[in-house]
């Protein structure tokens, strides 16, 4: 039985985080058209976003974070933000709905690919979707996974040796065959396993350091699988009218800590040894009952400290533990509509509607 702990604040006997002070380190217009996914390391990044609005194909721009030799530098400074900004140089661009970094350090990446044919006039087919694994710096496919679904998540093992997706049903990849992930190896191509046991989309899915795969599902569960065997681990049954909502995960280096968000309820578990039950303890929060102002969920950094959240004025970071807003940035500018963490928790990515993306370093400020 899962141990329930629900408040308005999280943790109140913690002493109060220090705030963060936000520096602008880069910026880049990538596109016209909206920034759907954004994804980094500490020398690269990557950002997803549609030929133009109107159509379904979408490119993976990626671009280093190491400006070369002469590049043009800016600064400026306000009470609470640092400018530094610098050009970015473009390592490839390829096309993809999807994409993630290997955790590795090796430079790869896995896109997701659709393939489509036309039946008639203006009637679209989705025949098939894959999986490619290429270098970042060059674009090149060293591997094509075929037979996913492209409306199912993308997630690397920490090692890198495993990569999951959507497992597509009888050759059809729409989010209506979404609610399988499949894992398959990363070098070779050969599937390891599955997960099987949703019964909606699976929205997001992250591996355990033991190879186990956390996955969100639209069904309101948060399932631990062994994918090799197919079977649960661990579950947990999300309440309410959150349930359908998923929004984003982050699981602890260790494994013992997975944290979710669903709707604007906020999910820190750390799960038994129950075979497939729901084991372990659970803490969890309203968003609307720590913050002052309206937030919405972008990402959890790695380590599980920090959410950033999408404002009507710009974005927000927050320390998870307590519910505090720690720093806020990004006012006058286009919506956010994409996020994500370094590996390191302490950089930040940003994806606007208006196809700029924007890199942020996050510094506790002195008391």
């Amino acid at each position: 039985m899962t141990r329930r702990q629900r408040t308005n604040s999280p943790y109140r006997t913690i002493p109060e985080p220090s705030r963060l002070l936000l520096t602008l380190l880069h910026t880049r217009p990538v596109s016209r058209s909206e920034i759907t996914q954004v994804d980094l390391t500490s020398t690269a990044a990557l950002a997803v976003y549609p030929t133009t609005q109107q159509t379904s194909q979408s490119w993976v721009d990626t671009f280093s974070l190491q400006p070369s030799s002469g590049a043009a530098r800016s600064a400026t400074t306000t009470t609470t933000t640092t400018t530094t900004t610098t050009t970015l140089a473009s390592l490839s661009k390829t096309s993809g709905s999807q994409a993630v970094f290997c955790p590795d350090g090796s430079g790869r990446t896995a896109t997701i690919r659709d393939w489509t044919v036309q039946l008639g006039s203006g009637v679209e087919y989705h025949h098939s979707s894959s999986v490619l694994i290429r270098d970042a710096a060059s674009g090149k496919t060293t591997l094509e996974i075929k037979g996913v679904s492209s409306a199912a998540p993308l997630a690397w093992s920490p090692d890198g040796r495993w990569i999951a997706s959507g497992e597509a049903h009888r050759g059809l990849a729409s989010p209506a065959t979404a609610e399988r992930m499949a894992v398959w190896d990363a070098r070779t191509g050969t599937q390891i396993g599955r997960v099987v046991s949703h019964t909606d989309r699976v929205t997001h899915a992250a591996f355990r350091p033991d190879g186990t795969l956390v996955t969100l599902s639209r069904d309101g569960t948060l399932r631990i699988t062994d994918p090799r065997t197919s079977r649960t681990v661990s579950r947990l049954e999300v309440d309410g009218s959150t349930n359908n909502n998923p929004r984003a995960l982050s699981v602890s280096r260790d494994g013992r800590t997975v944290t979710s968000v669903w709707g604007t309820c906020v999910h820190i578990w750390h799960p038994g040894h129950s075979g497939g039950g729901g084991g372990g303890d659970l803490t969890s929060y309203s968003l609307g009952a720590t913050r002052q102002t309206e937030g919405w969920p972008l990402c959890i950094s790695p380590d599980a400290r920090y959410l950033a959240c999408r404002t009507e004025e710009g974005f927000d970071v927050m320390d998870l533990g307590s519910g505090v807003v720690l720093c806020e940035g990004g006012r006058g500018h286009a919506l956010v509509t994409a996020g994500a963490f370094a590996p390191d928790s302490d950089v930040l990515m940003l994806g606007r509607v208006d196809g700029v993306v924007e890199v942020w370093s996050l510094q506790a400020r002195k008391r």
